[in-house]
């Protein structure tokens, strides 16, 4: 008997087989049974009670394998991470699996005999219907996302994918909540979208540094003018500082694309909020309240103390601008922990130790729209002229260039909470930055290579070096200047070049071609991303002194006459 017959076969077998033997064996009814027969008999019968064992011990191994399949199946469909369920033709579930029925917030029972087409929202219910027509015309497999609504619990997006049964009369439906997934390429998105205006902001940032430098160079020459009248010195004076507001919104600019270099040192949190504090309620006026909490422990990072200052004031000054008629401004520092399990609670947050700063107003508030938006550069909610847009696009980027970030929390009426969250650092030592001392005074005749693309800022450079006592060559790219270079290298004392410039030479390359030339030539970089420089220091074994866009006559006097001393 084949081992994989089907019982039912095995048990007629068995029966053929004993009624054979028994009838060949079993002498007519008038004849008496002798003692060998009997024997016979009672042979078979034993061997007939073993082959019933057997297969009765055989369907109660059947029946065991049967219940473990069943079990088996009952896991993976009842405890299954998806929602599993049968509909028919017109949506109507049939059956499903317990986390199709925690999917839907209702219990199974309930749900068997119910359309599955209530259970989702309107505006996705049309989607919903077009994919279950599709599922049982095109016989193909069918994919979609649409949002379920859900008795007291905010919705959330599933996508269902479904294919036919054998028969074509049922549709197999899978479905996955895919809320985790949509909230991760939102924060793709708005990355993405940050990042690239950031990008425009950045760009935006060198060119007007350019022009800020032109502007603040022929505005300091003016001033230089003693026959300059008193009224037009006025104006003049007036004049530097508005370029130098401009400059400072340049500044903002790029700390908010991140190309502003940082100067990091080991900084107490609760230390250095203590002293901003002062600074912060002078700022903030007397009708507002400034409360701060600090906490038990010490909270060190690794944090450029200029710039964690100016993004905390933003923070501030747009709390206190969201309370026109006063209010309380709450300042708190705690520790936070973030691990696998809860990093997910946290828009952009990664698993780690970080310094939290919580900045919270009893202000206006901000509503859904105004949230998605808050962080962008150039983005306010104030009048014209009453705002620029880029207090906290600025603290957004000055927070990720110091690998944290920011939440935001609001609520109409009630107010607004930031938290900015910092890696904390292992150390606790507070380095003390070094401040070069320059002395400003005049050129003694040397020969400066002036190297920039833009025509204005080279042309007041070039008139600014002329008087401060230096003889200029002007070259307005690399080429030019490798021109001159060969025609004047032994009276040529100095390189000042730009680091960005067209034709495909960088004012970094051009620095190198002449360093093989003369390396004992001395060399400045301009460049308004500071970042930039940075950055070339670490790649490249340079010798060079950098100059940061835009920049005035002093500076240019002192960082020219610094160099060449």
């Amino acid at each position: 008997m084949s081992k994989h017959t089907p019982q039912s076969e095995k048990s007629a077998e068995l029966r053929q087989r004993a009624e054979k033997r028994l009838k060949s064996q079993v002498p007519e009814p008038d004849q008496p049974y002798s003692h060998a027969q009997m024997q016979r008999l009672v042979h078979e019968l034993q061997v007939h009670q073993v082959e019933l064992e057997v297969q009765n011990e055989e369907l109660r191994e059947s029946r065991e394998q049967a219940e473990t399949a069943l079990e088996r199946y009952t896991d993976l469909y009842d405890f299954a991470p998806v929602g599993y369920f049968t509909l028919s033709v017109d949506g109507t579930i049939r059956e499903l699996n317990l986390p199709g029925a925690r999917l839907l917030g209702f219990e199974r029972a309930r749900l068997v005999g119910t359309c599955l087409g209530t259970f989702i929202s309107a505006g996705t219910r049309p989607i919903f219907n077009a994919w279950l027509k599709q599922v049982f015309t095109t016989q193909v497999k069918q994919t979609c996302e649409v949002v379920l609504v859900k008795e007291g619990l905010p919705t959330h997006t599933v996508e269902i994918e479904a294919t036919l049964s054998l028969d074509e009369q049922e549709a197999r439906v899978v479905m996955v909540d895919i809320a985790a997934r949509k909230a991760l390429e939102e924060q793709l998105r708005q990355a993405h979208k940050m990042e690239v205006v950031g990008q425009l902001a950045g760009g935006v940032a060198h060119d007007f540094n350019n022009i800020l430098a032109a502007m603040t160079l022929n505005l300091d020459i003016l001033e230089m003018q003693s026959s300059l009248p008193a009224e037009t010195r006025s104006l003049v004076h007036n004049l530097v500082g508005l370029a130098q507001r401009a400059a400072s919104l340049t500044r903002q600019l790029l700390l908010f694309s991140r190309r502003q270099a940082m100067q990091p040192v080991q900084l107490e949190i609760n230390a250095a909020l203590t002293n901003l504090l002062k600074m912060l309620k002078r700022l903030l006026g007397e009708d507002i309240t400034c409360l701060c909490f600090a906490n038990t422990q010490e909270l060190w990072v690794e944090a450029d103390t200029f710039m964690l200052d100016q993004a905390v004031m933003n923070v501030c000054l747009n709390a206190r601008d969201a309370m026109p008629k006063g209010g309380t401004l709450t300042l708190e520092t705690s520790l936070a922990e973030f691990n696998s399990e809860n990093v997910q609670n946290h828009r952009e947050s990664r698993p780690g130790r970080f310094a939290c700063l919580r900045i919270s107003d009893t202000g206006c508030g901000m509503n859904a729209d105004v949230l998605e938006h808050v962080f962008e550069p150039f983005f306010t909610t104030k009048e014209i002229g009453k705002g620029t847009g880029l207090g906290l696009a600025s603290a957004y980027g000055i927070v990720h260039q110091h690998q944290g970030w920011m939440n935001v929390e609001s609520v109409v009426g009630q107010g607004t909470s930031f938290r900015l969250y910092l890696p904390l650092s292992a150390k606790t030592e507070v380095a003390q930055p070094t401040i070069p001392q320059l002395n400003f005074s005049k050129g003694q005749n040397e020969t400066i290579l002036l190297v920039e693309d833009e025509e204005a800022l080279l042309f007041v450079s070039n008139r600014a070096l002329t008087l401060l006592g230096y003889q200029v060559l002007s070259a307005t790219n690399g080429q030019q200047a490798l021109e001159l270079w060969e025609q004047h290298q032994d009276n040529i004392d100095l390189v000042l070049t730009d680091m960005r410039m067209p034709q495909g030479i960088s004012g970094l390359e051009l620095a190198e071609k002449l360093w093989k030339a003369k390396p004992s030539l001395k060399i400045i970089i301009m460049s308004g991303y500071s970042m930039e420089i940075e950055k070339s220091r670490t790649t490249k074994n340079t010798d060079y002194t950098f100059l940061a866009k835009p920049f005035d006559l002093k500076k240019l006097a002192e960082t020219v006459r610094c160099c060449l001393a």
